[in-house]
Parts: C-alpha cells; structure tokens; sequence
C-alpha cells in the first residue's frame, strides 16, 4: 500500500482548498482499503463538538450538520484518548452513538485514528466496513499514517484562513518582532513593482542603459537620505543605522559593478538589476543565521526600489487619512520610511523576524510588530486589530472586553515608558551599590547605532562578517581596517569585543560556497578560519591596525569546542600583533595587545573550563546557542520552539558552572544572548553573580531600570527559593512577583 499511500498524500498536499483536499482523501482512502465508508471529523477551536467535515459513504447532506459532542461517541473517545480505535463491532460498544442524519444504520466495523498536530487534537479520521470484522494492523498503520498527514494539511489550511470566512473573529499566532501593544485598523500594503514579475528584456544602446541606471541610482540615493533625516529629525536616531545598510549597498562598487556587467552583456538596466538582485538573494535566503537571511529582504526591496524609478514614475508619498495597522507580506524599512510616524501604529508580516530591519526599525521607533503571520491578508484589509508584540498574537475584531483590557495595557506602558527614561544617563548599579555593566549587540553600522546611546556602557558582541557577505570576495586588509576604525573610535573610553569572522556552512560566503548537510555543526566559526590561517592572520591584523592609539579592542573567537582551538588562534594573534607592530613602530600611537576571549556556546566546553582559563583572559556566554546544544532545539524550528526554553535547569546548571569556575580562575565572564536582555532572566544571572550583560539596543533602558531598582542579596534568596521547587515555572514565578512588587508587574508580558 506504500504506493497508494505516497499517491494520496501527494494529491492532499498539492491541493489548495482544503475542502476539496479532505474529499479526495475520503474517495482515495476508501478505494485503496476497500472500505464501505470513510469520513473525517473536525474540531475547531473553542467548539464543543466534532463536526463532519467530509465524507464518502454517509450521506452527503450531513457534512457540515451532523455533530458528535466532546466526550461522547466512539469519535470522541478516539479524539479523546488520542489514540486509535480498532471494533469489530462498533454498535457493541458503550460508547457508540448513532447519527441518524448521517445514515450510518449499515456499517458495523469501526477503524478511528485521531488527527494531531503539534499536540493538539484537529479531529478523527474514521473508515467502517458493513461487515464485522477487525482491520489489519497494515490497515491500522496506513490509516495513522494519513491522518499524520491530514493534520499538516489542515494546520496549515487553518492559519491560511481557508477555514475561515470573512466575518471570522480570533486570534493569529505569528513572532513577536517587536514589544508594545497597538490597536487600530489593517492597512495591507502591495508592492507597486515585485522583482519576480519583471519580465527579462536585452537592449542594444548600452550607454543609455548605463544612463538610465545612474539616474535611479542617484534619485533612490535621495530617497534614502531623506528617510534617513526624516528619522534623525523624529529623535528615532538609533535607526538611522538602519538605512546605512541600504546605502552602502547601494554604494558598493561591488554590488553596482555586477549590474553593470550585465547591462555589458546586452541586458537592459531593469534586467541587469534583476538578475543580480535574485543572485544576491539566492545566496542570503540559504543561510542559516537569521539575522544574515534576514539581509535578503533588505537587497529585494532596494532592488524593487530601483526597478519601481526603472518601470514607470513613481506615485509619490503614501497618503493615508488616519492611524492604521501596517499589513504586508514582506515589510521593508523604506517602507515603513514612508509612512508618517503618526499615521503608523504597528507592523504585520508574513516574512521576516526578530532580525528583519522592520523588526529593527519597529524597536527603535517603538512600534509593536509581529512577523511570520501565515493568512490570507487580503481578509485582513480593514480590519480592527490588536497586535501584541509581546506574544506575537494578532487579535481580529476582538470583543468590547478584550479591547477594554489592551487599553488599559497600552497606557501602562507608557506610563513604564516614562519611567525608563529617567535612567537614562544615570549609572547602573544594583540598590546595594553592586556595579552592572550593560553593553550592546552590534552589527553591520553598529559605530553610529551605539555612538548616539548614552545607555550602552560599551560593546559586547560586534558582529564582523556582514562585510565579508557584501562582496564578491574577501574585503582586503584595508577595507576591515577602515570598517573596524569606524567602530572603535566612537566607542573611545568603552571597551569594544569584535567577534571574529562566524561564517561557514549555515552562512556561506557567495564567494566561497560551502554545502553541508547540517551546517549548525559543520565547518564553520573558529574551524574554518584555523584552517585558512591566511584569512584569519588579514582580519586579526586589521583590527589591530584599527586600534592603534586607541585601547578599547578585545577580540572573541567563536564556535570554540576545543583547547587545541584557542592554542592556535593565540599563536597566530602572536604573530599578527608582533608584525603590526613591526610595521607600525614609526607611527603615532601604540598598539595594545588585545585581550582575546571565548563565545561560550558549544557544550564541550563546559568540561574544559578549569583547563581553558589560563589560555584566555575573558568569556562570553552565548546563550542562545548553548541553549540549543543542550537542548538539542532549533527554536527557529515552529514545530519544537515551545520547548526552547532557557530557564530549563540543564541550562541553569551549566550557567551556574560557567559563573562559579570564572569566579575561581579570575576571569570576567558576560552574557551576550537574548536572556541577557529578558526582565525575568537578567534577574536570575545576576543572582548567580553574573555582572555583565550584553543585549539588543531596544532592552538596554529597561535593563539598566531594573538594575537599579534590585538588591542583589535578595535576588540571591528568590535563586535558592526557586531551586528548590521541581518545575521550571518556578524561577518565572518568584521572579515575576519580585518585578510586581516593584512596579514592573507589565514587563512580563515580556519576560514571559
């Protein structure tokens, strides 16, 4: 049967309706087991009752009226019990229960199988025979096998909206992009020109296809500038980082020059810029890092951008007459650029993350956003919405009670808003005078997002290989220089951790393409560039060149697993600084030997720490890795995210470790992950004795007031309280109450 099975489970999965889909399983599924009858029962959220959903051998007009109550009948002992149901006889059974609208009077044998997805009970996919007879355990096995299916296709049909009508009212999970909670109604937006309908055209007159490129490069080089001051002159200074990305894209003689070799192979401009734009996207979307794929959307809306002045004129400014919720499949920070601060009261998307520049925008602008919304947005058009950032749900026509309560919600927050902001300049430092140092998570124009924020204490994370991905080669020693430079010197005072080139297998290098099977643990971080010393040797060279007369650099190397590792990585450190400083002895200024240091992310190791502290002279614990290797979750995977869980006690145990043998070998140890950042989290490692911290640049306000307004001695007694308890709700639980008693009770949302 393995053939009939692939058959229908590729005719079901094809299918876009999902109506027509489960009767094709129906008519399918009783054919190949020769049954008399075969029906599929749903349970939609919230109802009480199993509904016939499609059929084929009851009667037809009972699909969509014949209902079966919770609880009741052999279908809801089978939805119930969550297993399958195998009778000879069903009519025997004390729990059968006849449905006379359906005319089942002549069907006796009875094979259920529930239909699960994610632990959630969907419904009951049931075959009956008019003899009795028990099925065959092949006939169990192929049953389960569709209804595994049949769950994926019906999830999936429900977050389409394909169950749903155009007066449906309920909730959309998606990702919490940004924190906040906004209300108003949904405006979905279409791009005028989509980079995959161009149609490819050549052209003859070269020059004037050169011409026609310089005039758009030079009018969308205005736009970007003006969005950027529009941003500058709303205080939103922060993001103006955001559109230095674009413009350095734009800027980079790289990038340009690809498109110019097309146009001198007989390509028009519009298709020269296509044809590069889907190349460079290829090439982001494969990656495995987030915030890496994440620089795709960036490349296909500065490429729609310059085909929309391309194509035809553009249309001008949006103009929209009242505040509304932002709808997209795919929403860009020009976009949002776009729209009048007070006419945008959040975002939703069906692309994108936490590390998509309208993610990044959103933060900084302090707008909620969620992402990854899987529907049919054009039902959503005109819709009163609520977007919670906190949870990533979206509300659709919420009731009078539920809008009361996100209200109430929304002048909390500003009212905690306010109350963030007078710590902004002060010190952080806990109730009892212990010191906290709050750095930032930096990436590509980091050295102008943190320059303008006096709430950073330094940085701890300064991510180098976005450089290295925006070329079509390796960036020489030079050009790091003049990037690394940049970084350093508006950070003159604070410390700076660059974070040697991460790149490999789940981030490749559109030059140096690597394929692996799995990437997360392949040929990647510290692997790749020990085994290409003469990468490694130009980068450690040029961050030392950029820090001369400067004393700020500390270099961290990642995906460390072994000793051997950090032995050699501080040989050839050896090496670069002996030459540099060879090379620069006339110059003015000195070069400081760097401390160099550990991402702390691979569980190996946390059993070599004792033996790994006189090779360094710091750690940096990056939590969301280590995370994930001690719980073998990717929780970018939907299906096992709600099990990611960094508070779990394997991870609190091996964060203990790492903070009590730092403490024994006198090394400074941070937290460079996303629980450095959470309210609840940063509680729990600074009563393990964690005291530096490294976080987005949205968390560092609200950290610093939290700091300020805990004792470290209590926090200590609430680590021991919840240690003792058996579940992990625990720690979210006593430590939640201790931000309620202070005030913070709205920062779960959150932390939680």
């Amino acid at each position: 049967m393995l053939k009939e099975l692939r058959e229908i489970v590729q005719r079901v999965t094809a299918s876009s309706d999902l109506h027509e889909a489960m009767s094709e399983l129906t008519q399918q599924t009783r054919q190949v087991m020769l049954a008399d009858c075969c029906s599929i029962y749903l349970r939609r959220e919230e109802e009480p009752f199993y509904l016939l959903a499609a059929t084929d051998g009851l009667a037809p007009e009972a699909v969509g009226l014949a209902r079966i109550p919770l609880g009741e009948g052999i279908v809801g002992l089978v939805g119930e019990k969550e297993e399958l149901i195998n009778l000879a006889d069903a009519r025997h059974h004390p729990s059968f229960k006849y449905l006379p609208e359906a005319h089942e009077d002549e069907f006796r044998s009875f094979l259920g199988a529930p239909i699960i997805h994610q632990r959630k009970t969907l419904g009951v996919l049931v075959v009956q025979q008019k003899q009795v007879r028990l099925f065959e355990e092949g006939e169990e096995s192929f049953l389960v096998t569709l209804a595994a299916q049949l769950a994926t296709v019906i999830a999936h049909a429900e977050a389409k909206g394909n169950l749903k009508s155009r007066n449906w009212k309920g909730m959309l999970k998606g990702l919490a992009g940004s924190p906040g909670v906004a209300i108003g109604k949904a405006w979905v937006w279409r791009p005028r020109v989509e980079l995959g309908r161009v149609r490819l055209r050549r052209a003859d007159d070269k020059p004037v296809q050169h011409q026609r490129l310089d005039k758009v490069l030079q009018q969308v080089e205005e736009e970007l500038d003006s969005m950027a001051l529009r941003f500058k002159e709303a205080s939103s200074a922060d993001s103006i980082a955001v559109f230095e990305v674009y413009q350095y894209i734009l800027k980079d003689p790289v990038f340009i020059g690809l498109i110019r070799d097309e146009i001198d192979q007989g390509w028009t401009a519009g298709s020269a810029v296509k044809r590069v734009c889907e190349q460079q996207i290829a090439c982001f979307s494969g990656m495995s890092d987030l915030y890496l794929r994440e620089r795709a959307a960036d490349i296909r809306d500065l490429g729609q951008r310059l085909l929309t002045r391309l194509i035809h004129e553009d249309e001008g400014p949006l103009s929209l007459s009242e505040p509304m919720v932002l709808v997209a499949d795919e929403i860009s920070a020009t976009l949002i650029a776009e729209i009048p601060r007070n006419k945008l009261r959040a975002i939703v998307s069906a692309k994108g993350s936490i590390n998509s520049h309208a993610a990044i925008l959103a933060r900084a602008m302090g707008i909620p956003a969620v992402m990854g919304i899987d529907h049919s947005f054009e039902l959503l058009e005109d819709r009163l919405m609520v977007v919670d950032g906190y949870t990533g749900e979206l509300l659709i026509e919420p009731p009078d009670s539920v809008l009361k309560e996100y209200h109430r919600v929304i002048a909390e927050e500003v009212q905690m808003d306010e109350l963030f902001a007078t710590v902004r300049s002060e010190a952080s430092h806990t109730l009892d005078q212990v010191q906290i140092s709050l750095l930032l998570n930096a990436g590509l124009s980091a050295d102008a997002d943190i320059a303008m924020n006096d709430t950073a204490d330094g940085v701890g994370l300064f991510r180098t290989e976005i450089p290295f991905m925006m070329r079509d080669r390796f960036p020489s020693e030079l050009e790091q220089v003049h990037s690394y430079r940049r970084v350093l010197t508006s950070y003159v005072g604070k410390p700076v951790c660059m974070r040697t080139l991460d790149v490999g297998g789940d981030k490749q290098l559109p030059y140096f393409p690597i394929v692996e099977e799995n990437p997360f643990l392949g040929w990647r971080g510290i692997r790749l560039t020990l085994d290409h010393p003469e990468i490694f040797l130009v980068q450690l060279k040029a961050m030392l060149r950029a820090s001369i007369g400067l004393d700020n650099l500390s270099i961290m190397l990642p995906m460390v697993g072994s000793l051997e590792e950090v032995r050699v990585a501080r040989r050839l450190l050896d090496r670069a600084w002996r030459e540099v400083s060879a090379e620069t002895a006339g110059e003015q200024g000195i070069i400081r030997y760097p401390s160099l240091g550990v991402m702390i992310e691979v569980p190996s190791l946390l059993y070599q720490l004792a033996e790994l502290a006189p090779l360094v002279d710091f750690w940096s614990v990056g939590t969301n890795d280590l995370t994930q290797y001690l719980l073998a979750v990717d929780r970018n995977n939907g299906r096992v995210a709600d099990i990611y869980d960094s508070l779990h006690p394997a991870v609190l145990r091996a964060l203990q470790q790492i903070i009590d043998t730092a403490r024994q070998h006198a090394r400074p140890v941070s937290i460079c992950g996303e629980l450095a950042g959470d309210p609840i989290g940063v509680l729990v490692l600074m009563a393990m004795g964690y005291r530096r911290f490294s976080m987005n640049n949205s968390n560092i306000m609200r950290i610093k007031y939290i700091v300020r307004q805990s004792r470290i001695d209590e926090l200590q007694k609430l680590l021991q309280e919840a240690l003792s308890h058996r579940h992990t709700g625990a720690f979210k639980g006593i430590f939640g109450r201790y931000l309620e008693e202070r005030g913070l009770g709205g920062l779960l949302r959150a932390g939680l």
